[in-house]
């Protein structure tokens, strides 16, 4: 395919990075310094022009499948969808939108592309995870109401799980080594189970596995008052929460009492005296770290870790902190800038029939397709696990089995190969 990204920032690297293994990529940015550093990495065509630069129109190919704005500035992202579709042909957008004012907007109509709101990805995770707090991530599969959810062993009742027609177990990543589920299986304590199926069932279940964590979570504390802390505070307020805030930059923390509710404490204290850092935490039932630096994520969830907070959700911003994240045993939610690469790309790759997601911080590839016609299938020969959806009940495919119209297949592997869906 033909892609063309405009910003050359974070998201706009990694963006051109992973597409341009596949596809034609052509990235625009004004940024000079930028471009070079890809110029320098990546096999991609970098033009450096403003966008609003109608001279950019004669080195811009005359079709693209699909064009990606994401600079940090809302407006620009807009208006080069809106310029570039009267110059040339555009199949498909794709927006990153900062601003959540945007939304209910007319927007949508205006530009006809797919909006990402990045903060409102990041903040709408944590309000799962609230709903239900024994989980460790949530992520929703397309043409099903079903979920894959991942569950860290603690104390469990259980050592084996059996499957049924409510919830399979997918696998077990233990000593960051996954593995495929069988019944045989038993699970030890630290065991991070992924299982796929009823939320309210599943719920149910994790009680078993999980006899530590708490059911319920009223008491919640952000760490960071920036736009994303922000926007996670109204979210879960609107939930009911009593909701605490801690930042210690004084500008930010009145920035937020100007904008937040008022029964929202906003505590401007430093994070460096760790007594009176402790000591605001410690009747939390659950802290998100919402800095913006990783570092400091991963610092003051092991502080809260340590003084026994039982709930700790890390916002990931970088992806090369991912694995320290997981390996320390975090609750791991994709920051703005990650939700919006893996938001992309998932949207990208979604082509045709079948949709694609991310499980296992990227390592592993979902594929999801609905069957049109009944056939006989066998499981494919690599290491994969194969599941059908039919009538909201769901099966394990080990064997030769008949599908039916309206099933739902679903592949989960690790080499990314979507042949054997492909061919249903």
């Amino acid at each position: 395919m033909e892609i063309l990204i405009i910003g050359a920032g974070k998201v706009g690297y990694f963006l051109a990075k992973t597409l341009s293994k596949h596809h034609n990529v052509t990235i625009v940015d004004k940024n000079s310094n930028a471009l070079e550093k890809i110029n320098e990495n990546l096999d991609v065509l970098a033009i450096n022009k403003d966008i609003r630069n109608p001279a950019i129109f004669h080195l811009l190919k005359d079709e693209y499948d699909y064009l990606i704005s994401v600079t940090n500035i809302d407006e620009i992202n807009i208006l080069s969808n809106l310029l570039l579709k009267e110059k040339i042909k555009i199949n498909h957008s794709i927006i990153r939108i900062n601003d959540t004012n945007y939304i209910g907007s007319p927007l949508y109509k205006i530009v006809d592309a797919r909006l990402i709101f990045p903060y409102t990805l990041c903040a709408s995770a944590i309000a799962s995870l609230m709903l239900f707090p024994k989980a460790n991530n949530i992520k929703k599969i397309p043409l099903c109401e079903k979920e894959l959810i991942s569950i860290y062993a603690k104390d469990p009742k259980i050592n084996k799980i059996e499957n049924n027609e409510k919830y399979v177990v997918i696998g077990i990543e233990r000593d960051n080594k996954f593995i495929f589920h069988n019944e045989d299986i038993e699970i030890k304590d630290n065991d991070l189970i992924y299982i796929f199926g009823d939320m309210e069932e599943i719920k149910k279940l994790s009680n078993q596995i999980d006899t530590i964590s708490p059911e319920e979570l009223e008491n919640i504390t952000i760490l960071g008052s920036n736009i994303l802390g922000i926007t996670i505070a109204n979210n879960l307020y609107e939930m009911g929460k009593n909701i605490k805030i801690i930042e210690k930059d004084e500008k930010l923390s009145k920035e937020a009492a100007d904008i937040l509710p008022e029964d929202i404490e906003i505590l401007n204290i430093s994070y460096e005296d760790s007594e009176i850092f402790s000591q605001s935490i410690l009747n939390s039932d659950a802290v998100i770290t919402a800095y913006l630096h990783d570092e400091d994520n991963i610092i003051k969830s092991l502080v809260a870790k340590n003084i026994g907070i039982k709930k700790i959700i890390t916002i990931n911003n970088n992806l090369t902190y991912y694995r320290i994240m997981h390996t320390l045993k975090l609750s791991t939610i994709r920051g703005p800038k990650i939700a919006t690469f893996y938001e992309t790309l998932e949207e990208i790759d979604s082509q045709e029939l079948i949709y694609e997601r991310f499980f296992l911080g990227a390592q592993g590839k979902i594929f999801i397709k609905k069957i049109f016609k009944s056939q006989i299938i066998t499981p494919p020969k690599e290491y994969a696990k194969i599941i059908v959806v039919r009538e909201d009940k769901i099966y394990e495919v080990t064997n030769k089995m008949e599908l039916k119209e309206e099933d739902i297949v679903i592949e989960f592997n690790f080499s990314g190969n979507r042949t054997w869906i492909e061919n249903l």
